[in-house]
């Protein structure tokens, strides 16, 4: 398994090239915030595509302490300009990623990421994604305790095509589960969950399984040129990967109607 920005070797002794550079730059002041299309209680969006950027807060009621342009992304790296004194909101994983815009910038690399628990069961990739609430996470742990499967991340999980390979990515931070690793595995079975009172499993396609897995990517709606781009891939994805809805309990027979239908899938 690999990282998913994982640097890549030309052949000779020289340092690994990494996919992207994330430089963080003191500066006396930040740029106006012109052009704003969306905003909450921690960012605002400027921008659309390429000249996009965001500002980021500490809190809904002070001033923005850091920027960043996706601008650059084409060139291989991404500058965030802060405010000298807000290195504290900078210091772990989590804010990083998402400093990074990390949504967007995995789109520059073709991947889109998703509100879903992924695991690595036998060497291939499930991906549980559903609303919040319904069972990713317990799904999720039921494969982890009674198949011995590996969960990569507990609540996001990126999707990204190498080598004509679909892979999911575990990213190397987590949402409320605490669980993640920054590791992936090859994709088999992409499953939209809904709670049921019997366990059920059926094949969906095209326009059905879109209307599942779309409203769980992570996309800017505000932002045309990122919206087609990532509904574009997930249609992508959703043609190569087989997508399963179940409806299911949180039991071990649950567990084993999506085994049989990812092993009969494989044969």
């Amino acid at each position: 398994m690999t990282p998913f920005m994982q640097p890549e070797r030309d052949g000779t002794d020289a340092p690994p090239r990494a996919d992207l550079r994330f430089e963080l730059c003191p500066v006396e002041a930040l740029p106006e915030a012109a052009d704003v299309r969306f905003r909450d209680s921690r960012r605002l969006y400027v921008g659309e595509g390429r000249t996009a950027g965001t500002f980021f807060k500490c809190s809904p009621r002070f001033s923005p302490y850091a920027f960043v342009s996706r601008e650059t992304l084409q060139e291989g790296f991404l500058r965030c300009q802060y405010l000298p004194g807000n290195e504290k909101y900078m210091d772990f994983a989590h804010n990083l990623m998402t400093l990074m815009d990390i949504e967007a910038t995995l789109l520059a690399f073709d991947a889109i990421l998703l509100h879903a628990s992924l695991i690595s069961w036998q060497g291939m990739g499930i991906l549980f994604s559903a609303p919040s609430g319904t069972g990713k996470s317990t799904q999720a742990d039921l494969w982890a305790r009674l198949e011995n499967a590996e969960i990569l991340n507990g609540d996001r999980a990126a999707l990204r095509k190498r080598d004509g390979v679909w892979r999911g990515y575990g990213l190397p931070y987590a949402g409320t589960s605490g669980i993640h690793r920054n590791e992936s595995a090859p994709m088999k079975a992409l499953v939209a969950l809904r709670q049921a009172k019997e366990n059920r499993i059926r094949q969906i396609r095209g326009s059905e399984a879109f209307r599942y897995l779309y409203p769980e990517t992570t996309i800017h709606r505000w932002d045309r040129s990122f919206e087609e781009k990532a509904a574009g891939l997930l249609v992508e994805v959703l043609s190569d990967v087989p997508v399963f809805l179940l409806e299911c309990r949180p039991d071990a027979e649950a567990v084993e109607i999506l085994k049989d239908a990812v092993v009969q899938n494989i044969e």
